[in-house]
């Protein structure tokens, strides 16, 4: 019974994505409701662990908040991206936040990648990569910027994140490695 209960965090996180990328793939937006939902649930499940693993959920989804936003200012994801980040953070805690973080940003790149293949814009993603590594790598003159900018339904990318981690919790250890 105790070992069911451990996956009690990932169906909650993954149900909640589930709904998200409902919404997220239909209209590219997180309703608020589904992030503070998971967030309340969260705060619940870590106070049952007493207020050191409570002050390690709220620290977890504050720091995801905060970093949150850089990427949000800079238009690379939207805000109800960041609040389901953040609420799947709170509940994680912070033991397993870089790891979900990490997991989240590689699933993340896998769907950036496949959307542009599928939507024939690999040109306009690889001319992104030069125009960042030029400055580093000392690579010829800056390409065009594609016209079009591809929307990621990143709650996809959030839940292969979270899928990530149960998996390295529960299943192949060797990715607990980070």
């Amino acid at each position: 019974m105790r070992y069911a209960l451990t996956f009690v965090p990932y169906a909650a996180a993954l149900a909640a994505c589930g709904v998200a990328i409902v919404t997220d793939v239909r209209t590219r937006k997180i309703p608020n409701a589904i992030p503070i939902a998971l967030g309340i649930f969260a705060i619940a499940w870590a106070a049952f662990g007493g207020w050191q693993s409570l002050l390690s959920a709220v620290a977890a989804g504050a720091v995801v908040l905060l970093l949150g936003l850089i990427p949000f200012s800079l238009g690379l994801i939207g805000g109800g991206d960041v609040k389901l980040l953040a609420a799947s953070a709170v509940l994680f805690g912070l033991p397993e936040v870089v790891r979900l973080v990490l997991f989240t940003a590689l699933a993340g790149g896998v769907l950036a990648l496949l959307f542009a293949l599928l939507a024939g814009e690999t040109k306009g993603v690889f001319a992104g990569v030069r125009r960042f590594a030029r400055p580093w790598l000392n690579v010829g003159s800056d390409p065009q910027t594609p016209s079009s900018r591809l929307r990621l339904p990143y709650a996809i990318a959030i839940s292969g994140g979270i899928l990530l981690l149960l998996i390295g919790d529960r299943f192949v250890p060797a990715l607990k490695v980070v």
